[in-house]
Protein backbone atom coordinates (compact mmCIF):
# COMPACT_ATOMS: atom_id res chain seq x y z
CA UNK A 1 0.00 0.00 0.00
CA UNK A 2 1.38 3.13 -0.85
CA UNK A 3 0.17 7.08 0.15
CA UNK A 4 -0.93 7.96 -3.57
CA UNK A 5 -0.04 12.09 -3.47
CA UNK A 6 -1.67 14.13 -6.26
CA UNK A 7 -1.87 17.92 -6.03
CA UNK A 8 -4.16 17.65 -3.21
CA UNK A 9 -2.48 14.90 -0.75
CA UNK A 10 -5.35 11.95 -0.27
CA UNK A 11 -5.35 9.02 1.87
CA UNK A 12 -7.07 5.92 0.25
CA UNK A 13 -6.84 2.17 0.36
CA UNK A 14 -5.43 1.00 -2.91
CA UNK A 15 -5.51 -2.68 -2.87
CA UNK A 16 -7.83 -5.73 -4.09
CA UNK A 17 -6.51 -8.42 -1.85
CA UNK A 18 -9.44 -10.09 -0.69
CA UNK A 19 -7.10 -12.08 1.92
CA UNK A 20 -5.99 -8.16 3.78
CA UNK A 21 -8.94 -7.82 6.31
CA UNK A 22 -7.65 -4.88 8.11
CA UNK A 23 -4.81 -2.17 6.70
CA UNK A 24 -3.21 0.92 8.44
CA UNK A 25 -2.20 3.58 5.69
CA UNK A 26 -0.97 6.57 7.03
CA UNK A 27 1.78 9.52 6.30
CA UNK A 28 3.30 12.86 7.41
CA UNK A 29 0.04 15.27 6.37
CA UNK A 30 1.12 18.60 5.20
CA UNK A 31 -1.34 19.48 2.77
CA UNK A 32 -4.31 21.70 4.32
CA UNK A 33 -6.43 20.38 1.96
CA UNK A 34 -5.31 16.72 2.49
CA UNK A 35 -8.23 14.60 2.45
CA UNK A 36 -8.99 10.30 3.24
CA UNK A 37 -11.18 8.38 0.98
CA UNK A 38 -13.03 5.15 2.87
CA UNK A 39 -14.84 2.53 0.05
CA UNK A 40 -18.26 1.54 -0.23
CA UNK A 41 -16.49 -2.10 1.56
CA UNK A 42 -14.71 -0.90 4.37
CA UNK A 43 -15.36 1.28 7.33
CA UNK A 44 -12.29 3.81 8.87
CA UNK A 45 -10.24 4.75 11.85
CA UNK A 46 -8.85 8.14 11.09
CA UNK A 47 -6.12 7.97 13.82
CA UNK A 48 -4.44 12.28 13.70
CA UNK A 49 -0.82 12.89 16.35
CA UNK A 50 -0.88 9.72 17.42
CA UNK A 51 -3.82 9.94 20.00
CA UNK A 52 -7.42 11.12 18.45
CA UNK A 53 -9.56 8.47 16.76
CA UNK A 54 -12.62 9.00 14.80
CA UNK A 55 -14.93 6.76 13.04
CA UNK A 56 -15.94 7.12 9.46
CA UNK A 57 -17.97 5.07 7.05
CA UNK A 58 -17.84 5.17 3.26
CA UNK A 59 -17.45 8.96 1.61
CA UNK A 60 -14.68 11.27 1.21
CA UNK A 61 -13.30 13.89 4.19
CA UNK A 62 -11.34 16.40 4.92
CA UNK A 63 -8.10 15.58 7.29
CA UNK A 64 -8.68 18.96 9.16
CA UNK A 65 -11.87 19.78 10.65
CA UNK A 66 -11.35 23.64 10.94
CA UNK A 67 -8.59 26.32 10.30
CA UNK A 68 -7.83 26.30 14.01
CA UNK A 69 -6.54 22.45 13.32
CA UNK A 70 -4.76 23.64 10.59
CA UNK A 71 -2.62 26.51 12.14
CA UNK A 72 -1.95 23.83 15.18
CA UNK A 73 -0.67 21.39 12.80
CA UNK A 74 1.27 23.47 9.85
CA UNK A 75 4.65 21.80 10.55
CA UNK A 76 2.95 18.50 9.65
CA UNK A 77 0.45 15.87 11.15
CA UNK A 78 0.92 12.33 11.33
CA UNK A 79 -2.56 10.84 10.23
CA UNK A 80 -2.98 7.13 9.92
CA UNK A 81 -6.38 5.56 8.33
CA UNK A 82 -7.14 1.50 9.48
CA UNK A 83 -9.34 0.64 6.47
CA UNK A 84 -11.88 -2.05 8.34
CA UNK A 85 -14.32 -3.93 6.19
CA UNK A 86 -17.88 -3.81 6.84
CA UNK A 87 -19.79 -6.90 7.79
CA UNK A 88 -16.81 -9.01 6.69
CA UNK A 89 -17.63 -12.03 8.04
CA UNK A 90 -14.88 -14.43 8.54
CA UNK A 91 -15.46 -18.46 8.86
CA UNK A 92 -12.25 -20.02 11.15
CA UNK A 93 -11.98 -23.75 11.82
CA UNK A 94 -10.96 -24.93 15.58
CA UNK A 95 -10.01 -27.65 17.05
CA UNK A 96 -8.85 -29.16 20.46
CA UNK A 97 -4.71 -29.56 19.96
CA UNK A 98 -4.90 -32.20 22.25
CA UNK A 99 -6.84 -34.21 24.38
CA UNK A 100 -8.45 -33.04 27.63
CA UNK A 101 -9.62 -35.03 30.52
CA UNK A 102 -12.96 -35.45 30.90
CA UNK A 103 -14.67 -37.30 33.67
CA UNK A 104 -17.89 -39.52 32.87
CA UNK A 105 -21.11 -39.06 34.68
CA UNK A 106 -22.40 -42.51 33.56
CA UNK A 107 -19.47 -44.39 34.62
CA UNK A 108 -17.27 -42.18 36.92
CA UNK A 109 -14.37 -43.11 34.45
CA UNK A 110 -11.82 -40.92 33.18
CA UNK A 111 -11.80 -40.35 29.68
CA UNK A 112 -9.38 -38.42 27.28
CA UNK A 113 -11.54 -36.72 24.55
CA UNK A 114 -11.36 -33.46 22.11
CA UNK A 115 -13.50 -31.70 19.77
CA UNK A 116 -13.09 -29.56 16.39
CA UNK A 117 -15.43 -27.75 14.52
CA UNK A 118 -15.85 -24.03 12.96
CA UNK A 119 -17.07 -20.72 13.91
CA UNK A 120 -17.93 -17.37 12.15
CA UNK A 121 -16.92 -13.91 13.66
CA UNK A 122 -17.48 -9.97 12.70
CA UNK A 123 -16.13 -7.28 14.17
CA UNK A 124 -18.65 -5.02 16.01
CA UNK A 125 -16.11 -2.63 17.31
CA UNK A 126 -13.87 -0.82 15.20
CA UNK A 127 -11.88 1.02 17.61
CA UNK A 128 -11.96 -1.85 20.03
CA UNK A 129 -10.73 -4.31 17.93
CA UNK A 130 -7.97 -1.77 16.48
CA UNK A 131 -6.62 -1.02 20.42
CA UNK A 132 -6.63 -5.14 21.52
CA UNK A 133 -5.81 -6.87 18.01
CA UNK A 134 -4.34 -5.23 15.77
CA UNK A 135 -2.31 -2.90 17.73
CA UNK A 136 0.43 -0.93 15.62
CA UNK A 137 0.44 -3.50 12.62
CA UNK A 138 0.47 -2.16 9.38
CA UNK A 139 -1.39 -4.96 7.93
CA UNK A 140 -3.68 -7.98 9.68
CA UNK A 141 -4.95 -10.52 6.76
CA UNK A 142 -6.91 -13.90 7.02
CA UNK A 143 -4.34 -15.89 7.82
CA UNK A 144 -3.29 -13.97 11.34
CA UNK A 145 -6.75 -13.16 12.17
CA UNK A 146 -8.17 -16.53 11.59
CA UNK A 147 -4.74 -18.24 13.99
CA UNK A 148 -5.33 -15.22 16.36
CA UNK A 149 -9.18 -15.93 17.00
CA UNK A 150 -8.81 -20.05 16.42
CA UNK A 151 -6.24 -19.94 19.42
CA UNK A 152 -8.80 -17.76 21.83
CA UNK A 153 -11.36 -20.11 20.72
CA UNK A 154 -9.04 -23.31 21.72
CA UNK A 155 -8.10 -22.16 24.84
CA UNK A 156 -11.72 -20.82 26.22
CA UNK A 157 -13.28 -24.16 24.74
CA UNK A 158 -12.83 -26.45 27.40
CA UNK A 159 -13.82 -24.63 30.18
CA UNK A 160 -16.90 -23.57 28.53
CA UNK A 161 -17.59 -26.86 27.45
CA UNK A 162 -17.33 -28.31 31.07
CA UNK A 163 -20.17 -25.61 31.97
CA UNK A 164 -22.48 -26.44 29.12
CA UNK A 165 -22.24 -30.47 29.63
CA UNK A 166 -22.84 -29.95 33.89
CA UNK A 167 -25.93 -27.16 32.39
CA UNK A 168 -27.40 -29.93 30.59
CA UNK A 169 -26.37 -33.01 32.82
CA UNK A 170 -25.21 -35.09 29.80
CA UNK A 171 -23.18 -38.06 29.81
CA UNK A 172 -20.43 -39.05 27.01
CA UNK A 173 -23.36 -41.23 25.09
CA UNK A 174 -25.39 -38.07 24.77
CA UNK A 175 -22.83 -35.53 23.38
CA UNK A 176 -23.02 -36.59 19.78
CA UNK A 177 -26.50 -36.28 19.67
CA UNK A 178 -26.56 -32.92 21.12
CA UNK A 179 -23.60 -31.63 19.39
CA UNK A 180 -25.91 -28.73 18.02
CA UNK A 181 -26.99 -27.70 21.23
CA UNK A 182 -23.99 -27.71 23.07
CA UNK A 183 -22.15 -25.66 19.98
CA UNK A 184 -25.00 -22.72 20.58
CA UNK A 185 -24.55 -22.24 23.88
CA UNK A 186 -20.54 -22.64 23.50
CA UNK A 187 -20.71 -20.27 21.34
CA UNK A 188 -23.42 -18.12 22.86
CA UNK A 189 -20.01 -18.24 26.05
CA UNK A 190 -18.04 -16.89 23.32
CA UNK A 191 -19.35 -14.01 21.84
CA UNK A 192 -19.99 -12.76 25.38
CA UNK A 193 -16.20 -13.03 25.98
CA UNK A 194 -14.70 -12.08 22.18
CA UNK A 195 -17.45 -9.08 21.88
CA UNK A 196 -16.64 -7.54 25.37
CA UNK A 197 -12.74 -7.97 25.15
CA UNK A 198 -11.87 -7.29 21.27
CA UNK A 199 -15.17 -5.76 19.66
CA UNK A 200 -15.74 -9.43 17.84
CA UNK A 201 -19.68 -10.64 16.94
CA UNK A 202 -19.61 -14.54 17.24
CA UNK A 203 -22.14 -14.72 14.57
CA UNK A 204 -21.94 -18.64 14.94
CA UNK A 205 -20.83 -21.81 16.08
CA UNK A 206 -20.65 -24.99 15.53
CA UNK A 207 -18.65 -28.60 16.73
CA UNK A 208 -18.44 -30.84 13.90
CA UNK A 209 -17.06 -33.80 15.76
CA UNK A 210 -16.27 -35.04 19.40
CA UNK A 211 -13.36 -37.46 19.40
CA UNK A 212 -12.54 -39.83 22.76
CA UNK A 213 -11.47 -43.45 24.16
CA UNK A 214 -14.98 -43.29 26.32
CA UNK A 215 -15.92 -46.87 24.12
CA UNK A 216 -13.33 -48.77 25.05
CA UNK A 217 -12.50 -47.27 28.81
CA UNK A 218 -16.51 -47.04 29.58
CA UNK A 219 -17.18 -50.76 27.92
CA UNK A 220 -13.91 -52.03 29.74
CA UNK A 221 -15.87 -50.55 32.93
CA UNK A 222 -19.07 -52.40 32.30
CA UNK A 223 -17.26 -55.96 31.76
CA UNK A 224 -15.51 -55.27 34.48
CA UNK A 225 -18.90 -54.70 36.64
CA UNK A 226 -20.68 -57.62 34.92
CA UNK A 227 -17.71 -60.10 35.69
CA UNK A 228 -17.72 -58.70 39.50
CA UNK A 229 -21.53 -58.81 39.68
CA UNK A 230 -21.66 -62.59 37.78
CA UNK A 231 -18.96 -63.74 40.70
CA UNK A 232 -21.75 -62.14 43.19
CA UNK A 233 -24.48 -64.35 41.87
CA UNK A 234 -22.59 -67.44 41.10
CA UNK A 235 -21.13 -66.92 44.77
CA UNK A 236 -24.77 -66.51 46.08
CA UNK A 237 -26.31 -69.57 43.87
CA UNK A 238 -23.68 -71.63 45.10
CA UNK A 239 -24.42 -70.43 49.07
CA UNK A 240 -28.17 -71.08 48.08
CA UNK A 241 -27.56 -74.92 46.60
CA UNK A 242 -25.27 -75.36 49.81
CA UNK A 243 -28.42 -74.41 51.91
CA UNK A 244 -30.71 -76.38 49.43
CA UNK A 245 -28.22 -79.22 49.77
CA UNK A 246 -28.16 -79.11 53.86
CA UNK A 247 -32.05 -79.01 54.09
CA UNK A 248 -32.17 -82.26 51.86
CA UNK A 249 -29.89 -83.92 54.21
CA UNK A 250 -31.99 -82.55 57.18
CA UNK A 251 -35.26 -83.31 55.71
CA UNK A 252 -33.76 -87.17 54.88
CA UNK A 253 -32.46 -87.17 58.19
CA UNK A 254 -35.90 -86.30 59.40
CA UNK A 255 -37.60 -89.04 57.22
CA UNK A 256 -35.44 -91.33 58.58
CA UNK A 257 -35.93 -90.65 62.05
CA UNK A 258 -39.24 -91.07 60.99
CA UNK A 259 -39.64 -94.13 59.50
CA UNK A 260 -37.22 -95.63 62.79
CA UNK A 261 -39.98 -94.24 64.74
CA UNK A 262 -43.04 -95.87 62.59
CA UNK A 263 -41.11 -99.49 62.68
CA UNK A 264 -40.97 -99.25 66.32
CA UNK A 265 -44.63 -98.16 66.57
CA UNK A 266 -45.55 -100.83 64.40
CA UNK A 267 -43.35 -103.51 66.35
CA UNK A 268 -44.59 -102.26 69.55
CA UNK A 269 -48.69 -102.24 68.24
CA UNK A 270 -47.90 -105.75 67.21
CA UNK A 271 -46.85 -106.87 69.87
CA UNK A 272 -49.32 -105.41 71.84
CA UNK A 273 -51.93 -106.93 69.53
CA UNK A 274 -50.33 -110.37 70.38
CA UNK A 275 -49.86 -110.25 73.88
CA UNK A 276 -53.37 -109.25 73.76
CA UNK A 277 -54.66 -112.22 72.58
CA UNK A 278 -55.42 -114.39 75.49
CA UNK A 279 -54.91 -117.87 74.07
CA UNK A 280 -53.67 -120.77 76.18
CA UNK A 281 -50.14 -120.99 77.31
CA UNK A 282 -50.29 -124.28 75.37
CA UNK A 283 -50.97 -122.51 72.43
CA UNK A 284 -48.21 -120.79 70.07
CA UNK A 285 -49.09 -118.09 67.60
CA UNK A 286 -49.12 -118.77 63.69
CA UNK A 287 -49.29 -115.47 61.56
CA UNK A 288 -51.25 -115.93 58.19
CA UNK A 289 -49.24 -115.19 55.73
CA UNK A 290 -52.20 -113.76 53.54
CA UNK A 291 -54.08 -111.36 55.74
CA UNK A 292 -51.66 -111.06 58.81
CA UNK A 293 -54.11 -112.73 61.45
CA UNK A 294 -52.91 -114.01 64.43
CA UNK A 295 -53.84 -117.68 64.53
CA UNK A 296 -53.15 -120.42 66.87
CA UNK A 297 -50.65 -122.92 66.22
CA UNK A 298 -53.23 -126.22 65.98
CA UNK A 299 -55.53 -124.06 63.40
CA UNK A 300 -54.56 -125.39 59.58
CA UNK A 301 -56.58 -122.76 57.89
CA UNK A 302 -57.19 -118.66 58.94
CA UNK A 303 -60.36 -118.40 60.50
CA UNK A 304 -60.46 -114.91 59.22
CA UNK A 305 -59.47 -115.38 55.40
CA UNK A 306 -59.64 -119.22 54.93
CA UNK A 307 -56.16 -119.46 53.49
CA UNK A 308 -53.88 -122.61 54.52
CA UNK A 309 -51.88 -121.83 57.87
CA UNK A 310 -48.04 -122.20 57.15
CA UNK A 311 -45.71 -123.40 60.20
CA UNK A 312 -44.62 -120.06 61.59
CA UNK A 313 -42.97 -118.17 64.58
CA UNK A 314 -43.99 -119.30 68.25
CA UNK A 315 -44.50 -116.59 70.66
CA UNK A 316 -43.02 -116.76 73.77
CA UNK A 317 -46.59 -117.03 76.31
CA UNK A 318 -44.54 -115.78 78.92
CA UNK A 319 -42.45 -112.94 77.75
CA UNK A 320 -44.31 -112.30 74.31
CA UNK A 321 -40.89 -113.00 72.52
CA UNK A 322 -41.66 -114.20 69.28
CA UNK A 323 -38.87 -117.31 67.95
CA UNK A 324 -38.34 -119.47 65.58
CA UNK A 325 -41.03 -122.12 64.40
CA UNK A 326 -38.31 -124.80 65.53
CA UNK A 327 -37.56 -123.15 68.98
CA UNK A 328 -38.21 -125.98 72.16
CA UNK A 329 -37.41 -122.89 74.45
CA UNK A 330 -38.28 -118.77 74.53
CA UNK A 331 -34.77 -117.55 73.48
CA UNK A 332 -35.61 -114.50 75.70
CA UNK A 333 -36.29 -116.01 78.95
CA UNK A 334 -36.13 -119.28 78.58
CA UNK A 335 -39.72 -120.61 78.64
CA UNK A 336 -40.73 -123.77 77.61
CA UNK A 337 -42.60 -123.26 74.44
Amino acid sequence: MLLNKKKNQVIKLDTNDNSILFVRVGDIVTDKDAKFEVPYSHNALLIKGGGDIRHYSSGTYDVFDNKAEVKNWKNGLSVEVVYIPKEARVSIEWGTPSQFIYRDKLSGKIIHMGAHGEFVVTVVNDEQFMRRVIGGKKVFDLEEFSEHFAAIVTDEFVDMFFKVVDELELPYDKFDANRKEIGTRVGKLLGNKLKEQYGVEVVSFTIGKFHHDAEQRVEGYIDEKLAEAKKREEKAENERLDDKQWEREKFKMMLGAQKDTTVQIARADAAASIASIERPRSMAAVFCTKCGNICTKDEKFCPKCGAKLAKGPVKCPVCGKINDENSAYCSECGAKL
